[in-house]
């Protein structure tokens, strides 16, 4: 889908009869990628080129056409479970234009949803800087949102170790290699635009400050993501401990209960032989071997009782 977007004091739906500032591209067909970059003049791969699922963030250059790569964060939800991963979208600057890439709909409008109507002196570089902070106030928010599966894991965990919780530890560890991999990445690509007249564009005050910002964001959810990756795995090193010690500890009172049932297993066997035995006449014999049984059971019992072997 191709949406048109006209800078102004705000950011505002582009009329048909005039030239957009931006192009969002969410989700486009081989069709759209095509008509837009002849349209617009741009080799082909600088549009397709983002598309790709395992794009990492970078800055490259053709012409006055600068490519730029950001992953954003995502999260998909069957039913009751939640999936978080990162997508590439890609920016492209080209001198009173810019066009926004990206395979996943609407997830560029979405991240820049609160910006519309923010007043500001808009251009092509200043939108693309309020994307990076964009991506670093969503990234915390996702990061929120895992810490707080991760509390609900740990509370179901806490009442009765299960697998269904341990899955749910897992994929959010998952999920967490990928955000920080992913701002990390983010990062560096800011950094680059740090410098002095980077890729050739001379920056502004308000294009600097704006960018100062989307790098405390960014570093903020570094932090957020570093922290919650070492209470994460302390976390799941701690159940699986725990875990461990409950089958030990149902292995020892098994083995306690096989000791027990051997006492009399021994008795009745030595008695089942076809020999003469001390007491093998006497009436009542039964109920004698039958008590010492029951009284060898007992005592063996208590015995690992006492030893906390149960």
């Amino acid at each position: 889908m191709i949406s048109r977007y006209k800078f102004s004091r705000v950011i505002e739906d582009c009329p048909d009869d005039e030239s957009p500032d931006w192009i969002d591209l969410s989700d486009p067909e081989a069709g759209e990628l095509s008509r837009t970059a002849d349209e617009h003049h741009l080799p082909g791969w600088i549009l397709t080129d983002p598309l790709d699922p395992k794009e990492r963030p970078r800055v490259d250059q053709d012409g006055l056409s600068l490519l730029v790569v950001v992953r954003l964060p995502v999260e998909n939800q069957t039913g009751e479970a939640h999936r978080f991963s990162t997508v590439p979208v890609g920016i492209v600057i080209s001198p009173g234009l810019i066009i926004t890439v990206c395979r996943r709909g609407g997830l560029v409008r979405d991240h820049l949803q609160l910006l519309f109507q923010r007043e500001r002196n808009w251009n092509c570089v200043r939108l693309a800087f309020a994307l990076f902070h964009a991506a670093g106030t969503g990234y915390i928010l996702k990061l929120e949102r895992l810490e707080d599966l991760a509390g609900e894991a740990e509370a179901r965990l806490r009442r009765s170790p299960a697998n269904e919780a341990l899955l749910v530890l897992l994929d959010i560890e998952k999920a967490l290699i990928d955000i920080t991999l992913a701002l990390k990445s983010n990062h560096v690509l800011m950094d680059k635009f740090r410098q002095d007249r980077p890729f050739g564009l001379d920056l502004s005050k308000d294009e600097k400050d704006i960018l100062d910002d989307a790098v405390t964001e960014n570093q903020q959810a570094v932090f957020m993501a570093e922290i919650f990756g070492q209470t994460l795995s302390s976390m799941s090193d701690a159940f699986g401990s725990i875990i461990s010690n409950n089958l030990n500890k149902i292995m020892k009172f098994m083995a306690g209960v096989t000791i027990v049932l051997m006492v009399p297993g021994i008795i009745a066997g030595l008695y089942g032989m076809n020999v003469d035995l001390p007491l093998a006449g006497q009436p009542g014999v039964f109920w004698l071997l039958l008590g010492l049984c029951l009284g060898l059971m007992l005592a063996v019992s208590v015995l690992f009782a006492k030893k906390n072997w149960f």
